[in-house]
């Protein structure tokens, strides 16, 4: 199902003039704070009907997640709303080992921020999530399309990846990004970065990684997203275009807090609605989450930062310029 955000923003307005019920309970587990996902979920949804959130954060460490479940457990909320794939899998667990006593199963549950359902076994299908219980939608940009704005950019012959493997949503990434790449005959070259003692992604490594990516001379690095790459965005992207690489990501956050030449992105506030949409749904419209498809975005954007583009003294083509965002 492809839902173009104008529809839900139509639905939305609809749905306060015809529920009158009580305060629905929402609990809210977040990764790194209530960012634009989290807002614009939260405040589309409150569009909708009255709404109470119980807002936990797990401040990336997503250990903290089991004690938040034991919390719900004990509050019955009437739904729970899961930012990104660790949260969402400490929650709820792989289809495949849906553990009753680990995670949750009796309380309904909305996924948001989670850029491979299928691959990370939230969900056994991109149509449906499959489980009973759990909702979603499909917000990450397709890698074909990725694909297609790179080759649009300038001639890829070569790839390169740093990333760190403690996270399973970059793990998933990286597999996927991997396989298409090399579907298009898109030589790939990987750095997984070492581990601290205390079992934390060393941020010292960045530059030697670097280092080893550079002698491979990629035509760009591909930003493979967590929490960890996130917060060290400027460092590698400044890293990569000292060395003369230029930066693609296909995530919001990481464009607009790097120094990254070009990205093609899912709207940050238009995940938020989606599954704002889905959560009135279930909680106002009396949806099964199991039944409900999971919906598209239609609308990705593309991105230039033209600071990065001077300083690397790559220009993007013309055409590509006339349907971009162009940022400093």
């Amino acid at each position: 199902m492809r839902t173009t955000l104008a529809t839900i923003a139509a639905l939305g307005m609809l749905l306060p003039a015809v529920w009158a019920g009580p305060v629905k309970q929402v609990f809210l587990i977040t990764n790194r704070g209530c960012e634009e996902v989290c807002q614009s979920f939260r405040n589309n949804l409150q569009s909708q009907g009255p709404v109470n959130f119980i807002w936990r954060d797990a401040a990336g460490d997503v250990s903290r997640v089991a004690a938040f479940v034991a919390e719900a457990r004990t509050l019955r909320p009437d739904l729970m709303a899961t930012w990104g794939t660790g949260v969402t899998l400490a929650v709820i667990g792989p289809h495949d080992a849906p553990d009753p006593k680990r995670y949750l199963k009796d309380v309904p549950v909305v996924y948001l921020y989670v850029g491979n359902p299928v691959e990370s076994k939230i969900a056994r299908s991109a149509e449906k999530s499959g489980r009973p219980h759990v909702a979603g939608a499909n917000t990450s940009v397709p890698v074909e399309a990725q694909i297609k704005l790179l080759q649009s950019f300038r001639p890829l012959v070569r790839i390169g990846m740093l990333y760190n493997t403690d996270e399973p949503a970059a793990v998933t990434q990286a597999a996927e990004v991997r396989q298409a790449f090399k579907a298009h005959s898109v030589q790939v070259n990987e750095v997984l970065l070492p581990m601290t003692a205390n079992g934390t992604p060393d941020a010292s490594s960045i530059p030697a990684a670097l280092d080893q990516l550079a002698r491979h001379k990629p035509d760009f690095l591909y930003h493979i997203g967590s929490t960890f790459t996130l917060q060290q965005v400027q460092a590698i992207s400044t890293g990569a275009m000292a060395r003369g690489i230029p930066m693609f990501s296909p995530t919001e956050s990481a464009f607009r807090r790097g120094s990254v030449l070009l990205g093609l992105i899912s709207p940050l506030a238009g995940i938020g609605q989606v599954a704002a949409h889905q959560a009135g749904q279930i909680l106002f419209h009396s949806q099964q989450p199991g039944d409900l498809p999971s919906p598209t975005l239609t609308h990705n954007s593309v991105l230039i930062n033209m600071r990065a583009a001077r300083t690397l003294g790559i220009y993007p083509p013309m055409k590509l310029l006339q349907f971009s965002e162009l940022t400093e």
